[in-house]
């Protein structure tokens, strides 16, 4: 496995790089500068100066002609070498000195974010619910700390959530199993049976087949939520009277009045999920009804939303319960919602469409003479 060079040592190495360009524009800026200057005085001093003059050794008698010019250019020229091998010296000191300074300081003021990577590293599902501690600090480490935690909050919230919609829905599959199962378990320890055991046994078995198949396709609709393409064109009105044409065998039966009120208007979104989630709403409305009950459709738009309100004259929802009815698997009347087949998943599926939809599903009134239902939808 490669090694990665760590964060303080790449900043370091940064550092040390800008310094070293830093130090060698700066020595290379000075030294043009003297150049020029040093030429110009060069030119003076050579101006002023004889063509020539004699230097005498009297030691060993001889005489030497020195010309000054050369003498004097070549002084420059030493003088401009000594400064460059200074000052290649001095940037080698200030690099080195430079970096094992700023190699502590990054060192020290990445250890908090180091921390912060360890705690990280710790954490696993079980312990969620531990914060990570920032110590002290109060800069953009601590900010990182803040959201972090916050992230986990979210994380442990969403998976209990999870967790017990799992065991919901565990619950909801293994119950129709069990009595099928304890059913058939009578049966087989019975030695005479009567044909219409057999047929109760069958009508039985496919009550509880259907209420697990419409479980399991409820289930099935809310993974694919996500993935729904939402760019139909749809008449909000149309649909509604396509809803009531399919529910009107089951408000016949129990002599409810189905009122659709003048209004309509039209959305872009995913036909299939509208027609579930207006399906779901008007239907709940018609089951948990007063025999011989009223429900009113009323359609309208509020600025950017469309708003299908159905208001029905059942016997109403306690206001503590609003928006508990939207989760999934929660029921009113647990005993009611089994005897009509539910499973405590329509709702929730209801609001779940909404929010795909930009929009949302709430209980906006509610009383002993009835309940009124919003569901808003995104135009």
């Amino acid at each position: 496995m490669k090694k990665t060079k760590s964060l303080q040592l790449k900043l370091t190495l940064a550092t040390a790089f800008l310094i070293i360009i830093s130090c060698l524009t700066i020595s290379y800026s000075i030294s043009s500068f003297a150049v020029v200057y040093m030429s110009e005085i060069e030119d003076s001093a050579i101006a002023i100066l004889p063509n020539d003059t004699l230097a005498t050794d009297s030691e060993d008698s001889f005489e030497v002609a020195l010309d000054p010019k050369v003498a004097l250019s070549d002084m420059f020229k030493d003088t401009r070498d000594e400064f460059w091998a200074k000052s290649l010296l001095i940037t080698l000191i200030i690099t080195i000195i430079s970096s094992l300074t700023m190699y502590l300081v990054i060192g020290h003021a990445l250890r908090p974010l180091q921390n912060l990577g360890k705690q990280m590293g710790e954490i696993q599902i079980k312990n969620l619910q531990t914060p990570i501690v920032s110590g002290n600090a109060d800069n953009e480490i601590a900010q990182l700390t803040n959201a972090f935690n916050k992230m986990l909050s979210r994380l442990e919230t969403n998976f209990a959530e999870q967790k017990q919609f799992s065991a919901n829905a565990a619950h909801e599959i293994r119950t129709p199993l069990a009595v099928i199962r304890t059913r058939l378990e009578v049966l087989g320890k019975s030695n005479t049976v009567e044909i219409e055991e057999y047929k109760d046994t069958i009508a039985m078995i496919t009550t509880q087949i259907d209420r697990l198949s419409h479980v399991i396709d409820v289930l099935l609709e809310m993974t694919e939520l996500k993935s729904a393409e939402k760019t139909d064109h749809i008449s909000l009105a149309d649909m509604v009277e396509e809803i009531l044409y399919d529910l009107a065998a089951i408000a016949e039966a129990r002599g409810i009045t189905v009122v659709q009120t003048a209004g309509n208007v039209e959305i872009i979104g995913n036909d299939t999920l509208i027609y579930r989630a207006i399906y779901n709403l008007i239907e709940n409305a018609i089951k948990y009804n007063r025999d011989g009950g009223k429900v009113i459709i009323a359609i309208e738009a509020q600025e950017n939303l469309a708003v299908v309100r159905i208001s029905d004259t059942g016997s109403g929802i306690e206001k503590s319960e609003w928006e508990h009815i939207f989760e999934p698997f929660f029921r009113i009347d647990k005993s009611r919602s089994r005897s009509m087949g539910g499973a405590g998943l329509g709702l929730a599926l209801v609001r779940e469409i909404a929010k795909e939809h930009s929009g949302n599903a709430k209980v906006v009134k509610s009383s002993t003479e009835g309940t009124t239902i919003e569901l808003s939808l995104q135009i």
